[in-house]
């Protein structure tokens, strides 16, 4: 028979959490697992493992690596005995552990009282771990720097072996037409000469050994026996200071004997301690709330922890005004799975262990009944319904008011009408003793009676009606049906079988019977569309959220460029105010002359910042009659000449305007070919240099102003990009009149006055777009 360990699974926890051990000090602990009788001590329990989660989910994993149980060690240390070198390699990672782990602790910022608690309980050896580091090496000897006199005996026997070598060395070379073999050899640890048997008499020395074939003897020469009994004497003075260090070692370890108990015993709890979280840790589970006399039983998003966890389905199991779950539905839903997780979690909550739940409020059971599966006996001959009944019988002897029972498939395994009558009773004298049942039925005459007593709720395993399959999840305060033909016929059973069974089922039922199954499976479309619902809502809402939180960023992105662009505008501002002052200040300590300070004036008009333009490239292979835009002017003409170095002629209104190709944009080829005569253009006034300029100066005012205006128009119909106009200063009449007829321009993109060299203020450089 299976005991509960083994029924509810618990067997498989502790050899999941004993992974986590990190000695077999911490795996025995977690073997003795058992239920707690008291409420501090499973309260104390559980706030240590509590304690430690939050340290694995802060610092990671507790440093204790190297610990093993030393107990031997030190039973045989404290009565005198000599601790071996690999014993004492245990004792230094003992004593390291400790170190490491009050290091965890001192470097927290954590608080944690019952774990600190047990850290200021440990007891470092500094003195002791540098001696026994100093004395032992990492394979187990004892190191040559142990002591001044084992590192002169060892440097003793070094060069005697040394001279022993280079002594045979040269024996070889000299005896190599006796020997068997050109090299030396060793027996009995000494160095020896394979000799030819016949050859023997003429080295002189001991034999130690013969060959199986008597060919050859083995013979140590006599100039090196003396040496390698002087080496055979420093040995023995080695082990000698060897084992003197030895006991010298394990007397300062008997010193501290009962440090070294106490600390094996909180760095074993401590294992146990942090095994257990990080089992809590890795199955995200909860610290349950434990209550003495309590009377609600409840777990929030419970999952079972042998269940792939991601793919288990949480469930809430939930007793708050009630003391008996009963759990209908189909086969195969999952209603032992939820009586398993419900077991299993209130046993490990009163074993001190962490449950996967988001939430557990669990009552001090004084123990935990169970009777699942099928506990057929064939060595007692007992049925399996004879031995549920036996499981029973046994329960309803000891069970109490502060007892959790658990029953799979109430009164099966029988006659259903008597199985049925016998599950009642049963669950009516469970409801007079007042203890905490969950249990299982596909009894109609159960759902009935549980609807009849306000300590019983019903609850149902979840069945999706749509694809017929289970959805494994628990629908507290809900009746369920068994589906058992929908799922006969859905495994692949005769149709007309399936037909026939619903016809049976259907003569069977009473009216009520059948109006109540038609209610639930009505029940269970709406509940599904209602998660579904649901389910489209919280897909809608984190949408919703997706977007605001875009359009947030977007907000700050925009006022950071808002305020990026602000701050160098300001730097601009900041660095023009740096330059005028400059500028100002050169004004104001030097007396300059007119044409220095137009160029003042032109050094500040070049601190605007200014667009580059985009250099067009011409991409077309230009062509007499293609139809082209001067892009200066905006104004579309014909090719009339392709001249050479890529420039062209480009009629204008019956104007010819020699550009460069990059200065046109193709627009089409030619529709009519036809010759175009060169434009007369009437002789003027207009004064044109290789920089087009015009002179007024003499000239009253209308007229300077109307051959301005005209030479203003000649200058934009041949593509030039900037004039001069010759005014001079006199009373500055023709000067201001010249302005505000280029105020007045839209073709002209500035002006300023003449620099040094260009005629001062006494002429007006103009620039078009």
């Amino acid at each position: 028979m299976k005991n509960i360990y083994e029924t509810l699974e618990m067997n498989i926890i502790q050899e999941k959490i004993m992974r986590f051990c990190a000695s077999s000090l911490g795996k025995q602990e977690v073997q003795k697992l058992q239920i707690f009788d008291d409420e501090d001590d499973v309260n104390e329990a559980l706030d240590k493992v509590d304690e430690a989660m939050k340290f694995i989910d802060r610092q990671g994993r507790l440093p204790l690596g190297g610990l093993s149980d030393i107990s031997l060690s030190l039973k045989k240390a404290n009565r005198d005995g000599q601790l071996t070198g690999e014993e004492l390699l245990h004792v230094q990672t003992h004593l390291e552990c400790v170190v490491n782990v009050q290091n965890y602790f001192d470097n927290s910022e954590i608080t944690a009282h019952f774990l600190n608690e047990l850290n200021t309980g440990l007891v470092a050896q500094p003195r002791l771990l540098e001696e026994i580091r100093k004395c032992i090496t990492p394979d187990g000897q004892v190191d040559d720097h142990a002591s001044p006199k084992l590192f002169h005996i060892r440097q003793q026997i070094r060069h005697t072996q040394s001279q022993i070598r280079t002594r045979m060395e040269h024996l070889v070379k000299e005896s190599q037409d006796y020997l068997s073999i050109d090299q030396m050899t060793s027996r009995n640890n000494r160095l020896v000469l394979p000799v030819q048997s016949h050859h023997k008499n003429q080295i002189q020395g001991l034999i130690h050994a013969q060959s199986a074939t008597g060919q050859t003897v083995y013979i140590e020469p006599a100039e090196v026996v003396s040496m390698n009994n002087q080496i055979s004497l420093y040995e023995a003075q080695e082990k000698e200071e060897v084992e003197r260090i030895l006991f010298y070692l394990s007397q300062l370890v008997k010193n501290h004997y009962y440090h070294f108990h106490f600390n094996l015993e909180i760095l074993t709890e401590l294992d146990f301690i942090f095994a257990k979280a990080q089992f809590g840790v890795l199955y995200h589970c909860c610290r349950p709330t434990i209550q003495k006399d309590g009377n609600v039983l409840s777990f929030l998003e419970a999952r079972h922890p042998c269940i792939d966890q991601e793919k288990v389905i949480a469930n809430d199991i939930i007793l708050k005004q009630h003391r008996i779950l009963l759990i209908t539905g189909s086969n195969t839903g999952g209603k032992t799975v939820t009586l398993k997780t419900a077991g299993l979690l209130s046993f490990m909550a009163l074993c001190g262990l962490p449950v996967p739940a988001r939430e557990a409020v669990i009552p001090l059971f004084d123990q935990i009944y169970v009777d699942l599966g099928d506990e057929q006996s064939i060595e007692q001959s007992l049925s399996t319904f004879s031995s549920h009944m036996m499981k029973i019988i046994d329960i309803l002897y000891h069970a109490t008011a502060s007892s959790l029972v658990i029953l799979d498939e109430i009164g099966s395994g029988t006659d259903p009408q008597e199985g049925e009558s016998l599950a009642e009773a049963i669950l009516s004298r469970f409801v007079d003793m007042k203890s905490f049942v969950l249990a299982t039925t596909h009894y109609g005459r159960l759902k009935t009676f549980a609807k009849e007593h306000p300590e019983i709720l019903m609850a149902a395993v979840a069945f999706d009606v749509e694809s017929m399959k289970p959805t494994y999840h628990l629908k507290l305060d809900s009746v369920g049906q068994s589906y058992a033909i929908e799922i006969a016929e859905l495994l692949g059973l005769d149709k007309n079988i399936v037909q026939n069974a619903r016809n049976i089922k259907n003569e069977s039922m009473s009216e009520h019977e059948r109006l109540m199954e038609t209610l639930q499976m009505k029940e269970d479309i709406l509940e599904q569309k209602g998660k579904q619902l649901i389910e489209s809502q919280e897909e809608v809402q984190i949408l919703q959220n997706k977007y605001e939180k875009q359009l947030r960023q977007i907000e700050n992105q925009k006022d950071q460029m808002i305020q990026k662009a602000k701050d160098e505008a300001n730097a601009i501002i900041d660095k023009a105010k740096t330059e005028v002052q400059d500028m100002m200040n050169i004004m104001k300590q030097s007396t300059l002359k007119p044409h220095e300070m137009n160029q003042i004036r032109h050094d500040l008009d070049q601190m605007k910042y200014v667009n580059q333009e985009v250099v067009h490239k011409q991409d077309h292979q230009l062509h007499i009659g293609d139809h082209v835009r001067v892009l200066k002017m905006n104004r579309e003409g014909d090719i009339v000449e392709v001249l050479k170095n890529h420039m062209v002629m480009v009629s204008i209104s019956g104007l010819n305007v020699k550009l460069h190709e990059d200065e046109v944009l193709y627009l089409h080829p030619q529709t009519k070919v036809k010759k175009v005569e060169k434009a007369k253009i009437k002789k003027s006034t207009v004064s044109k240099t290789g920089n087009y300029e015009i002179n007024i100066i003499g000239k009253r005012y209308e007229e300077a102003m109307a051959l301005v205006d005209k030479f203003l128009d000649d200058a934009l119909v041949m593509g030039y990009p900037h004039v001069r106009i010759v005014h001079g200063m006199g009373t500055g009449a023709l000067r201001k009149g010249v302005r505000k007829i280029l105020d007045k321009n839209k073709h002209v993109v500035s002006y300023r006055d003449g620099g040094p060299n260009e005629g001062g203020l006494g002429a007006t450089l103009v620039y078009f777009e």
